[in-house]
């Protein structure tokens, strides 16, 4: 039977770090906070541990595991090592490792800041192509089925404008195609074949054909310039909240999950929400707002109004500061605004129309709160939940990554936790979600797939302890183990 929430993590309590902070400063402290603790968490989730010697090999269990009905999708039983070990000179390792189509992209920082990226063929384990550069600064890569992207920074992070370039290379080759340089202050919406480019300093959008690298369409400021702008995440897609939503911003910790929605949402500096199609730019809808946005990189900026939109499934939410506090709502209403001793830490949508906010109370409880967001209503509300940590959302159903030893929780459409381990993880398709755990001390990973359909495990293998995050898809999961970068595909 699955295990109501306040039974399930009364044991797990977990710290929360609210600050009462106040005016635009707070709100670039805020953001700044967020992004160090998702950061942590993140580092948590990718076990970040330099290794000097070599991966070890997945094993499979000792005990038969018992032979669990079949499912659709088809439930995952174990793991496959593809080829051989992307091995590095002694004194390296692999930083990042990303999925590209049906080729694995492995990243690693050489020097002082170089790098040298290599595209592998998932199927075979062949080496297709490698690439590298003794300029600095390479925070990492991202990764989309048809462009690689690698991040530059030019100068050192400052409370200023950082420069920054992004180059566009060809999956297939490593060919660079074209480059975009930017600052950390201008906002990216990565989507499946399109880039858009929210120029902080003119309020000029821009959008560009991922692949080419030409200009698709471009949309003035105006007088009412757009601050704040994101995609429309689906119910299909493979998308993260909780973890800066951006890996363009930091692929160093983060993975980029391109859109596949072609609306585009923005909202202005008066508070105007504005829908356009991501291809064209042209505009579909407009509708008034309650307040104004925010500009957090703008000194003496009105500290109150919107600080961020999120948009899933048609729905768009804004989190805004006001005198009150931070409150979330949806253009047309407030949704929650925490009333003490609870104070508001994170949300993130759990399904169509359905919000899910995480408070905290004294450094000492945590709780969520599932709310209707067509009326408002409160759905459900759980206690004695770890806090706010990873999310992912596939068919309604929730999977909480918690960091640091908190483990991984997965709930249904209601609410309700069904399944619970102290590793992390995410799906691999709508059928299967994965999580990986260190059960024996030795700082090797056991890998589980749990099935959405009956909420079953199955112990997939063991696997060598990692340098940075893993990536996966509905075929295969890649590490990057030290001096190794390992393939693995999913077996059925």
């Amino acid at each position: 039977m699955p295990a109501d929430l306040d039974d399930l993590f009364t044991a797990l309590g977990r710290q929360a770090d609210t600050l009462p902070l106040t005016g635009a400063d707070g709100a670039r402290q805020r953001g700044r906070q967020r992004r160090a603790r998702n950061r942590a968490v993140l580092a948590g989730i990718a076990v970040l541990l330099v290794l000097t010697g070599a991966g070890v090999a997945v094993t499979r269990d000792r005990h038969a595991e018992p032979i669990l009905p079949a499912t659709t999708p088809s439930r995952v039983r174990g793991l496959s090592p593809v080829g051989e070990p992307l091995r590095l000179a002694e004194g390296r390792m692999w930083n990042n490792a990303r999925i590209s189509g049906n080729r694995v992209i492995g990243f690693s920082t050489v020097g002082d800041g170089g790098h040298e990226t290599v595209a592998v063929d998932s199927s075979t384990g062949a080496t297709l192509w490698r690439i590298s550069s003794s300029d600095t600064y390479y925070r990492g890569v991202a990764a989309t089925a048809e462009a690689v992207m690698l991040l530059r920074e030019l100068n050192l992070p400052s409370d200023g404008p950082q420069d920054r370039i992004l180059y566009f290379h060809d999956p297939a080759t490593g060919a660079k195609r074209w480059e975009l340089r930017h600052t950390d202050h201008d906002r990216l919406v990565l989507h499946e074949k399109v880039l858009v480019r929210l120029v902080h300093t003119t309020g000029v959008t821009e959008a560009y054909d991922l692949v080419t690298g030409r200009r698709l369409w471009s949309a003035p400021a105006g007088a009412d310039r757009p601050l704040l702008m994101d995609g429309m995440v689906t119910e299909a897609d493979a998308h993260q909240y909780g973890s800066g939503n951006n890996g363009l911003f930091d692929p160093s910790t983060e993975k980029a999950f391109p859109y596949t929605d072609d609306r585009l949402v923005q909202v202005t500096r008066k508070g105007k929400v504005v829908i356009r199609n991501i291809r064209t730019g042209q505009i579909q809808s407009t509708v008034q707002g309650r307040i104004g946005a925010m500009d957090v990189y703008s000194n003496g900026a009105d500290p109150t109004g919107v600080e961020s939109v999120t948009a899933y499934e048609g729905t768009v939410y804004l989190t805004e500061y006001t005198e009150q506090g931070l409150q979330i709502g949806t253009p047309d209403r407030i949704l929650h605004r925490s009333q003490a001793p609870w104070r508001w830490e994170d949300f993130v949508p759990c399904g169509r129309q359905r919000l899910c906010v995480f408070e905290s109370r004294e450094e000492r409880e945590a709780r969520t709160v599932m709310i209707d967001a067509t009326t408002g209503t409160v759905l459900r509300t759980t206690g004695a939940v770890p806090g706010d940590g990873i999310a992912a959302l596939r068919t309604s159903r929730l999977l909480m990554s918690f960091g640091g030893g908190g483990g991984t929780a997965l709930y249904d459409p209601n609410g309700q936790a069904m399944y619970s381990d102290n590793g992390f993880g995410g799906f691999i398709d709508d059928g299967n979600v994965l999580t990986l755990t260190q059960d024996a001390g030795d700082r090797q990973y056991t890998a589980r797939g749990v099935s959405t359909i009956d909420y079953k495990k199955s112990r997939l293998g063991v696997l060598p302890e990692v340098s940075g995050r893993c990536d996966w898809d509905e075929t295969v999961l890649t590490c990057p183990a030290g001096r190794e970068l390992r393939i693995w595909r999913f077996t059925r």
